[in-house]
């Protein structure tokens, strides 16, 4: 058995408002599928993220159905689900086009049975049925993007997907961030599901989601089969450059080096393992330059230019301490005659110093409730808005619980001095007043507050409203499923 895994296509995508990383996304789309069908696999793996946008254009839509349409000619299935870029909160999306067009399968939580050579479906409630891809005696299972407090609920107690997979085998696809593989990731702290939180029993985890390539193997996890990231396929961020160089003030040349997270591509998988394949990705230039003067900061811009190759996306970062700060249209036309596809320039450079004389931890700064609330709120406000009611059921959870008081925060000794010797004005008192100090009213305004004032039972919408009711066996599959999540 022999299939390609690929995820983060993001087709559509014009980086920088550049027309030419159109193409670039989807050169190395379509670089990806000739070689997977010349390996002539037996079944593709798109694991999410095919579109950048849920609603792409016609030109887009119309090149994907050119790409797809070279495995369909081969009688290669595709098998595919939405990412967080491809979902939208509506039942049908440009998948259930290519669906109808023959070229993917669209695999996971569907209100109808899937049809198909090569696809299989089971009933679980009055309007929902897990469809899945079978290929011989191989099942490809998967389910789209969702958030991690839409799969994990109330505090653990209930994980959807091992409800959902219980008993199943073969390959299971999903489109999130597992904490074990997200380090030095921008999902580090805000990943989607931990490990021990996977369902186990298969022989393969094809992922998406996290940018980069990544394998962990069953010894490392104590799973079934290896979890696998092939990364996206083009650079999506400065922080997946393929090149880094640094010239700091205390170096004499400029230092260049390979980005540790290695070239991009996708994996062709034989019995399950997986053999990571490069695409010609542009080379992606990260640029950082320290400099103490304007001058010195043009002349170690144009030496690290010198060592970027032709066509190549530079971003350029400027750092140091110059006063009067500098301006990002004095660089602008700098290297434009030095052949790159692309540059542009980023500004960290300040006027003056800013000297802390004491450093906090993020334990003086955030209780754990509010590190815990953070992680929860770092996801797009698409997301946020699509799992809303289950951040509220999470919320009033946390509040039944109660809420910790905050730590009191490290203040320095020298700003206790200075809070001593001088009060502070604020827009209302001044700080060391008593704080039993009343500002007078004046009569007219008390009067009219005694008006304003209802009286018992004058207005039954100022009552105190009940409790939102809780769900009476919210532990239950059946239960999310009935909420109506696809």
């Amino acid at each position: 058995m022999k299939f390609a895994h690929i995820a983060d296509v993001h087709l559509g995508r014009e980086q920088f408002n550049q027309p030419f990383r159109y193409d670039d996304y989807l050169k190395v789309f379509r670089e990806a599928i000739e070689r997977a069908v010349k390996e002539r696999v037996d079944f593709i793996l798109i694991a999410g993220d095919l579109f950048h946008v849920s609603r792409p254009s016609p030109r887009t839509i119309r090149d994907a159905i050119e790409v797809l349409e070279l495995p369909r000619q081969k009688g290669i299935p595709v098998f595919a689900i939405e990412g967080n870029h491809d979902k939208t909160i509506r039942e049908t999306s440009v998948f259930d086009l290519l669906e109808h067009l023959g070229l993917l399968h669209t695999v996971g939580l569907r209100r109808e049975p899937g049809k198909g050579e090569f696809i299989k479906s089971k009933r679980l409630s009055e309007n929902r049925y897990l469809v899945w891809g079978q290929v011989g005696d191989v099942e490809i299972h998967g389910l789209r993007h969702h958030t991690r407090w839409q799969l994990i609920r109330n505090d653990g107690a209930v994980n959807v997907l091992k409800a959902l997979f219980k008993g199943r085998k073969g390959i299971l696809m999903l489109h999130q961030a597992v904490d074990y593989l997200a380090k030095d990731t921008p999902y580090q702290d805000a990943f989607d599901l931990k490990l021990s939180e996977l369902p186990d029993g298969f022989s393969y985890y094809a992922l998406g989601h996290i940018h980069v390539h990544r394998v962990a193997e069953p010894s490392q996890t104590g799973l079934s089969g290896p979890i696998v990231y092939p990364g996206s396929l083009e650079r999506t961020e400065v922080r997946e450059a393929s090149h880094i160089i640094r010239y700091s003030s205390r170096d004499k040349k400029p230092k260049i080096m390979e980005s540790r997270d290695g070239p991009k591509g996708f994996y062709i998988v034989e019995d399950f393992q997986p053999e990571f394949v490069e695409v010609d990705a542009r080379p992606f230039y990260s640029v950082r330059v320290e400099g103490n003067s304007k001058s010195e900061l043009r002349k170690k811009v144009e030496e690290a230019a010198s060592l970027i190759p032709k066509d190549a996306i530079a971003v350029v970062t400027l750092e140091g301490t110059i006063k009067g700060g500098v301006s990002l249209a004095e660089f602008n036309d700098l290297l434009k005659d030095y052949g790159l596809r692309y540059y542009t320039f980023r500004s960290r450079v300040v006027g003056e110093a800013v000297i802390s004389k004491e450093k906090l931890s993020e334990e003086e700064l955030f209780t754990d409730w509010e590190r815990e609330l953070l992680i929860h709120l770092r996801v797009p406000p698409k997301e946020f808005s699509e799992g809303l009611t289950e951040f509220v059921s999470w919320l009033m959870e946390r509040y039944e619980k109660g809420i910790p008081e905050s730590t009191p925060k490290k203040v320095p000794e020298a700003q206790k001095e200075e809070e001593k010797a001088e009060p502070v004005k604020t827009g209302r008192k001044e700080a060391g007043k008593p704080k039993t100090e009343k500002k007078p009213v004046k009569r007219e305004e008390s009067q009219n507050k005694e008006k304003e004032k209802p009286k018992p039972n004058e207005d039954k919408a100022l009552k105190k409203p009940k409790p939102i009711p809780k769900p009476k066996n919210p532990s239950s599959l059946d239960a999310w499923l009935r909420r109506g999540r696809p």
